[in-house]
């Protein structure tokens, strides 16, 4: 695997639903590294010494796990090199139709994902990209998607590929994961401690995506 291959992983926080019982803000972190090897050999170690000490997990969610297992991610996570993160957020009720479909919701994302790809493209300088989403969206989305945002990475001028996998299966997906609900509950519920456990280089990217959005009623 080339070292000049910069990978991006994007994993999503908050749900789909824009009615008053929905949560109030939507977030997606991107977490951006250039050595995804190094990054799931860290949080793949830990699995095991918790497994070892009774600790049942089959993998990292910021949502579920407990405190002492959180703790341990993001001691984990602070000591990572190489990388960086973007989150990009809405508020849910400043002028979004409840009718909004998840994959116009994705759409919206759309831009601000391609806006601080761009900027890690620019101070990087891959040869290659790789865009790993959650795979939360049903295929025919995804595919709808893909037709959106592959014309915006396209103005890159580097090579990509996108794709959709259950972040439960990968490593730095689950990081993504612990970032964005990092941002997600200190926007949601005011709880600032998980971000600011995080690095600094993984929590000062933070973009309001309100006022660029094209789908606002």
């Amino acid at each position: 695997m080339s070292s000049k291959t910069m990978f991006i992983y994007v994993d999503e926080s908050g749900n789909f639903d824009f009615s008053s019982s929905g949560t109030k803000h939507f977030v997606m972190s991107l977490f951006v590294t250039s050595r995804p090897l190094e990054s799931a050999r860290r949080l793949n170690r830990l699995k095991y010494e918790l497994l070892e000490k009774g600790i049942n997990l089959a993998n990292f969610h910021a949502s579920d796990d407990r405190q002492q297992v959180r703790d341990a991610v993001f001691r984990e996570i602070a000591m990572l090199q190489d990388v960086s993160a973007h989150t990009c957020w809405i508020e849910k009720n400043e002028g979004f139709s409840q009718s909004l479909s998840a994959v116009q919701l994705y759409e919206i994302f759309g831009i601000g994902i391609a806006n601080v790809a761009g900027v890690e493209v620019s101070s990087r300088h891959p040869e290659s990209m790789v865009i790993v989403f959650d795979k939360a969206l049903k295929h025919r989305e995804e595919q709808a998607f893909l037709s959106t945002c592959k014309a915006i990475f396209s103005k890159m001028n580097v090579p990509f590929h996108i794709y959709f996998h259950n972040v439960s299966k990968d490593f730095n997906g689950q990081i993504a994961d612990y970032i964005a609900w990092a941002h997600f509950v200190a926007l949601e519920r005011n709880e600032i401690r998980p971000l600011g456990a995080l690095p600094a280089i993984l929590s000062n990217n933070f973009l309001n995506v309100n006022g660029i959005s094209p789908l606002k009623k």
